[in-house]
C-alpha cells in the first residue's frame, strides 16, 4: 500500500509540475470524482444532483439551502468540499498559472509561432548596433525581432530598451536558449526567419568555433526553408574568416544565404571606407581630399602595435589606397608602417602569412642599437617576378611596408614620427592608428604623442574595445580634436555595410556583363547569382566596391554628384589604378604571381594566331588559377594583354552606376 501511495504521489507531482494543461486536467478529474461521489451520496439523502453541482461550483449558494432541498448536513459537506477542493484549487491554479507565465516570459522561456521575423542569435556588444540597423529598415516595421541568448533575458530586454527607447515600438522579444542546438533553433522558428544574425555572447573563449557550430546547426534546421534566408555570421578572428577563402562555393546552403562579417575588419572598414564616426561627423580620409596624377604626396599609415586589429587596419588600407601618381614612372607608393617593441617575431609571422604578397613587395625592418645605429634590413621583391623592365628596386606593387622595432615612447620612434609629421602635406599624408591590446595603453599613447602631431591636425585613430568616452571627452579640446576612438563593440558594426554589400553585388554584375552592360538591374535580382559565387570572389567584389570613393576622388569626381560621367582620360587613369588595386587584393586573399618568364610564355600563347595553342594556354591557366591560386595578370599594367586592359576600362567606365 505504501508503495502504491508513493507511486501515486510521484506521478501526481511530476504531472502537476509539467504545466497548466496538466494542472487543469487534474482539476477536472478531481472535480468529476468528488461530484460523482456526492451526487451518489446526495441521492441517498434526497439532495438533487443539480443541487450538488451548484453547491460544488458556488459555495455561496448554501445560504439558500433548506430542508426541502435535502439533508442540510450533506449540503454543508458538499459546500465545504466545493470551497476547499474546487474553488480555492482553481483560483490557486489560475493564479500560479499567470505567475508562471509572467516568470517564463521574464526568463525568455515562452515560445511563439514566428514567421518572416528577424532572428538575432546571441547578445554580445554588437547587439545594439545590429538592432539599430534592423530598425532603420522600413521593411522591418511590422516584423517580429527575436533575440535568442544564453544571458539573463530580462537584463538583456531592459538593456536594449534603455539604450534604444524606440525599440519598444517594435515587436521585440528576448528568449533564452542555446544557439548551437538544432532543437533550440527550431523552437524559435529559425527556418521561417527573414534574416538571421549569428552574433554570439561576450566573453566566450571559443566564440568563432561556437558561431560556426551554430551555422552547422542552422544548415540542419533551415536546409529546406520555404524561402531565402539572409544569414550574417560574425567572426572575431581574421584567420577564422580566411577559412572561407579556400571554399569552392559561397558557403551558403540551400535557401540559407551566408554573409560572413569579420568583427575587426568591419570596424576597420567603418573607419577607412564608410568613414562613419558619429552624428554625421566623418572619420578623416587617409588621402584627405584625394591624390591625383600630379600629386607629390601619398598615403602613410603608421600603426602602433601588431595585433589582430592592426592587421585589419593594414589590410583595409592596402585594399583601398591606390592612386594615379604611382603610374607612368611616378612611383609614389602608399606606405604602411607597423611600430612595436620586439617586432621581429611578429614581422616574420606577417611576412610568412602573406608570403605571396611579400615576395613582390618592398619592405624595411628598422631597428636601432643602444647607441642609435640603424640595425635594420631591406627586403626587396624577388627578381624572378619582375623582369628586365624599368625598375626602381621596389617592384610593380604600389604599396610598401615598414616594421619599426621600438616602443612608441622611445626617443628614436618619436623622432621618426616628428619627421613624418614634418613631411605631412608635402610628400605624404600621415595618419596614425593606435591598435595595442589594452584600451588604457592606447589612450595613453594617443594623448602623449609628439606635440607636432597635434599641431598639424594629423588624424589619430585609437582602438577602444569597450568605451571611447575618455577620448571623446578629450576630443572636445583643441589639442586633441583630431583623435578618433573606434572599434567599440557597441558601435563597431558598420551601419553602411548593407549598402556596401549592394555595391559589391553591382560590381559583380559589371564583371559578368562587362561588354554588354546597358543599365544596372534592381538589387534584389542580383542575389541569386551572388550567393552562387565562390566566397573569395564575393570578397573581391566587396573590396573593389570599397575602393570606388577613393578612386573617384583621385580624378575629382564626387560620389554625391550621381549624374557625372567619366571622360576617356579619367577612364584610362583609373583603369591602371584599378589593376594595381586588383594586384594587391589577389595577393592578400592568397593568390600567387607567375614568374616573369612564365607570364611571358602565357602572353605569347594567348596572343598566338593558332586557336589550339590559345585554347591549351587558357585551359592550363584556368587549371592553375583554380588549383594553385596562380594568376598571370598579377603583373605590371603595361605587361597585360590588351584584352585585359579593355576589361579594366569597361569596368571603370561604369563604376558610377555602382554608386547610384
Amino acid at each position: 500500500m505504501r508503495r502504491l501511495n508513493r507511486k501515486f504521489l510521484q506521478f501526481f507531482d511530476r504531472s502537476f509540475y509539467r504545466g497548466n494543461w496538466a494542472q487543469y486536467l487534474w482539476i477536472v478529474v478531481i472535480f468529476a470524482i468528488t461530484s460523482l461521489l456526492w451526487v451518489g451520496l446526495g441521492a441517498f439523502f434526497k439532495v438533487d444532483s443539480w443541487r450538488v453541482v451548484e453547491l460544488m461550483l458556488d459555495p455561496g449558494s448554501f445560504a439558500g439551502s433548506d430542508e426541502e432541498s435535502g439533508n442540510m448536513w450533506i449540503q454543508f459537506l458538499v459546500t465545504l468540499t466545493g470551497a476547499v477542493v474546487f474553488t480555492s484549487f482553481i483560483i490557486n491554479v489560475i493564479g500560479n498559472s499567470l505567475s508562471r507565465r509572467l516568470e517564463s516570459f521574464s526568463r525568455g522561456q515562452v515560445r511563439y509561432r514566428f514567421q518572416n521575423h528577424v532572428l538575432i542569435l546571441g547578445s554580445n556588444a554588437m547587439l545594439l548596433n545590429i538592432i539599430r540597423s534592423v530598425l532603420k529598415d522600413p521593411a522591418n516595421k511590422e516584423r517580429d525581432i527575436v533575440i535568442f541568448t544564453k544571458r539573463d533575458a530580462e537584463k538583456v530586454r531592459e538593456f536594449v530598451f534603455s539604450r534604444i527607447p524606440e525599440a519598444s515600438d517594435f515587436n521585440l522579444y528576448v528568449l533564452y536558449g542555446d544557439r548551437t542546438i538544432p532543437a533550440s533553433l527550431s523552437s524559435v522558428e529559425a527556418q521561417e526567419a527573414e534574416s538571421i544574425y549569428i552574433l554570439g555572447e561576450d566573453g566566450e573563449e571559443m566564440h568563432d568555433a561556437l558561431n560556426l557550430e551554430c551555422w552547422s546547426s542552422l544548415k540542419r534546421v533551415c536546409g529546406e526553408a520555404p524561402r531565402p534566408i539572409n544569414c550574417f555570421l560574425v567572426l572575431e578572428r581574421l584567420s577564422s574568416e580566411h577559412v572561407f577563402y579556400y571554399k569552392s562555393d559561397s558557403g551558403s546552403f540551400g535557401n540559407l544565404r551566408l554573409t560572413v562579417i569579420n568583427e575587426l575588419e568591419n570596424a576597420a572598414q567603418r573607419v577607412l571606407v564608410s568613414r562613419d564616426y558619429e552624428d554625421g561627423i566623418p572619420y578623416p580620409a587617409l588621402d584627405r581630399n584625394g591624390i591625383d596624377r600630379d600629386s607629390k604626396a601619398t598615403v602613410h599609415l603608421v600603426i602602433v602595435g601588431m595585433t589582430q586589429m592592426s592587421y585589419a587596419m593594414a589590410m583595409t588600407a592596402a585594399h583601398i589606397c591606390h592612386f594615379p601618381n604611382f603610374s607612368k614612372g611616378g612611383n609614389k607608393r602608399t606606405k604602411i608602417t607597423f611600430v612595436s617593441e620586439n617586432i621581429r617575431q611578429e614581422m616574420d609571422f606577417f611576412r610568412g602569412h602573406f608570403s605571396n604578397l611579400m615576395d613582390l613587395s618592398y619592405a624595411r625592418y628598422i631597428s636601432w642599437d643602444s647607441e642609435g645605429n640603424d640595425q635594420g634590413k631591406e627586403y626587396k621583391p624577388l627578381q624572378k617576378f619582375l623582369g628586365p623592365h624599368a625598375y626602381d628596386g621596389k617592384g610593380f606593387l604600389d604599396v610598401e611596408w615598414e616594421f619599426i622595432d621600438g616602443g612608441i615612447e622611445s626617443e628614436r620612434v618619436r623622432g621618426y614620427l616628428v619627421k613624418c609629421a614634418e613631411a605631412d602635406g608635402k610628400t605624404e599624408y600621415l595618419s596614425i592608428a593606435v591598435c595595442n591590446h589594452e584600451p588604457e595603453t592606447n589612450v595613453a599613447v594617443a594623448l602623449y604623442l609628439p606635440s607636432l602631431i597635434y599641431e598639424k591636425d594629423i588624424p589619430i585613430f585609437v582602438y577602444q574595445k569597450s568605451s571611447g568616452e575618455v577620448l571623446k571627452t578629450a576630443k572636445r579640446s583643441d589639442r586633441f580634436a583630431h583623435i578618433y576612438p573606434f572599434g567599440m563593440k557597441s558601435e563597431c558594426y558598420d551601419m553602411q555595410y548593407r549598402e556596401r554589400l549592394k555595391r559589391a553585388k553591382r560590381i559583380s554584375y559589371l564583371y559578368d556583363h562587362t561588354y554588354d552592360f546597358v543599365a544596372m538591374p534592381d538589387d534584389k535580382s542580383l542575389d541569386d547569382s551572388w550567393f552562387k559565387m565562390q566566397y573569395a570572389f564575393q570578397q573581391s567584389n566587396l573590396y573593389s566596391a570599397n575602393s570606388i570613393p577613393v578612386k573617384l576622388r583621385s580624378v575629382g569626381v564626387e560620389v554625391e554628384m550621381p549624374y557625372q560621367s567619366l571622360s576617356e582620360d579619367q577612364v584610362e587613369i583609373l583603369s591602371e589604378v584599378e589593376h594595381n588595386r586588383w594586384n594587391m587584393e589577389r595577393l592578400l586573399v592568397g593568390f600567387k604571381a607567375f614568374d616573369y618568364e612564365e607570364r611571358m610564355d602565357f602572353k605569347a600563347r594567348f596572343e598566338s594566331k593558332d586557336d589550339e595553342v590559345k585554347k591549351e594556354a587558357k585551359d592550363e591557366h584556368n587549371k592553375k588559377k583554380k588549383t594553385l591560386f596562380q594568376n598571370k595578370d598579377i603583373a605590371p599594367y603595361d605587361e597585360l594583354l590588351e584584352g585585359s586592359k579593355d576589361y579594366d576600362r569597361a569596368i571603370v567606365r561604369n563604376i558610377i552606376d555602382v554608386m547610384r
